[in-house]
């Protein structure tokens, strides 16, 4: 059998993140099974640019050290074919979620706080939280039948999303969530926690998992703890030590000819701009005064691989320690009941999803997911995913901007290709 390496150097060489970033796509790949898996994937990507379901895509594959596979493909903007690259900034959405979730780990390691505190020593106003029982309508007006909650909810319960919050994916007081936190981007994370504070949870505090707003709360606590804003917080403790100087909530002018445009897919499939990626963007012209835990950053393929490579060298950042081993190991540890399944829906129909604080958890291979047991993931609502393998050593990121990912193939298919590169 014939036997394929791609590379750009005659050596291979140990990552820096200090290097030159470039267009430059990289192969360092050490079979045809894995030479095959990228080529697929990256066809993928080919195909769901010339179906009109995203402008370009950009991926990264890691391990042991080295990025083993890169590239940027396709446009950042579909209407001016401007060709992405690497340094292009994403809206990341819910790959915020990590970096906040270490955030309110580090107020515990610097011991101003327990992750067992109840959250009413922080947020009064969740004290004596309720649970919805029922909803009723008399004559056109929505009457919530509630009880008292048995259990506080506690600063665990936001880290795992087990405190029983409304939030957007779910029916039961999805219009209730909107309507509590319309407008929120024009205030700030402690009107955001007040008013979901006026809602009933939907489960007792710890007894189930659903994926919501609680890592918000958790960024009005470090808030409230720390004396800083959640982003000043965040850049010294973590943005600023790793250099992460294209990770931030808003933008400058001077970022637009860097910012890809955000679609969506109308009934007909075809794709909508939601925002530009340009001067109008919102994260440009809009208020800049709510800085979403649950949401919120912007960053770059490299910027995020750094954080990655952080949480897999156990807090170390080039020889620097931004968290504590045992910090870390926190965040790849299954911190759920083995009874509860934190997932949307898992197709083996068993609680094969545990979670971390911070990283959906794969408990068994084989049950609905490619990735390795042991694994941490998580991804983003605008088209943006990644993993971290413990046990391989690796990290994958793949980035794109089309707010109906699960219509797009290679954002379903990232994990599946990026394993078999793995073999």
């Amino acid at each position: 059998m014939k036997f394929f390496i791609y590379c750009l150097a005659l050596f291979s060489t140990t990552f820096c993140f200090a290097q030159k970033n470039t267009n430059k796509p990289v192969r360092l790949l050490k079979s045809e099974t894995a030479v095959a898996a990228i080529d697929s994937f990256e066809n993928t990507i080919k195909k769901d640019i010339a179906n009109n379901l995203i402008a370009g895509g950009s991926y990264l594959l890691y391990q042991n050290g080295k990025i083993l596979a890169t590239n940027t493909i396709g446009a950042s903007d579909a209407s001016s074919n401007a060709p992405l690259k690497r340094n292009a900034i994403f809206r990341m959405a819910s790959m915020t979620k990590p970096l906040a979730s270490l955030a309110l780990l580090l107020l515990q390691e610097d011991g101003l706080l327990n992750l067992n505190d109840r959250l009413d020593q922080y947020i009064p106003a969740f004290s004596q939280p309720e649970v919805l029982d029922r909803m009723d309508t008399i004559h056109g007006v929505i009457v919530l039948r509630t009880h008292l909650a048995k259990n506080p909810i506690t600063l665990r319960n936001l880290l795992t999303h087990t405190a029983g919050f409304a939030g957007s994916f779910y029916p039961k007081q999805r219009d209730l969530y909107f309507a509590a936190t319309k407008n929120a981007s024009n205030h700030d994370l402690a009107h955001y926690a007040n008013q979901l504070a006026r809602l009933p949870l939907d489960f007792e505090p710890g007894e189930n998992w659903q994926y919501g707003p609680s890592i918000n709360i958790a960024a009005r606590v470090i808030e409230v703890v720390s004396g800083m804003s959640f982003n000043d917080f965040l850049t010294k403790r973590i943005l600023a030590p790793m250099q992460m100087n294209d990770t931030k909530f808003y933008l400058d002018s001077v970022d637009a000819p860097r910012l890809t445009s955000l679609y969506t897919l109308d009934k007909n499939g075809k794709m909508i701009m939601t925002d530009p990626g340009s001067v109008a963007s919102k994260l440009i012209s809009g208020p800049k005064v709510y800085y979403s835990a649950s949401g919120g950053i912007n960053s770059t393929l490299d910027d995020y691989l750094k954080f990655c490579v952080m949480i897999l060298k156990n807090g170390m950042h080039e020889n620097k320690m931004i968290a504590k081993p045992e910090t870390i190991a926190l965040m790849k540890l299954d911190q759920l009941p083995s009874n509860i399944n934190a997932a949307f829906a898992m197709p083996s129909g068993r609680p094969d999803a545990g979670f971390t604080f911070g990283y959906q958890y794969i408990r068994r291979e084989g049950a609905g997911s490619p990735l390795t047991e042991k694994t941490i993931s998580w991804a983003g609502a605008y088209g943006t995913r990644f993993f971290i393998d413990p046990k391989r050593d690796a990290v994958g990121i793949y980035l794109t901007q089309n707010e109906e990912y699960g219509q797009v193939p290679s954002w379903i298919q990232f994990y599946d290709w990026m394993m078999k590169a793995l073999l």
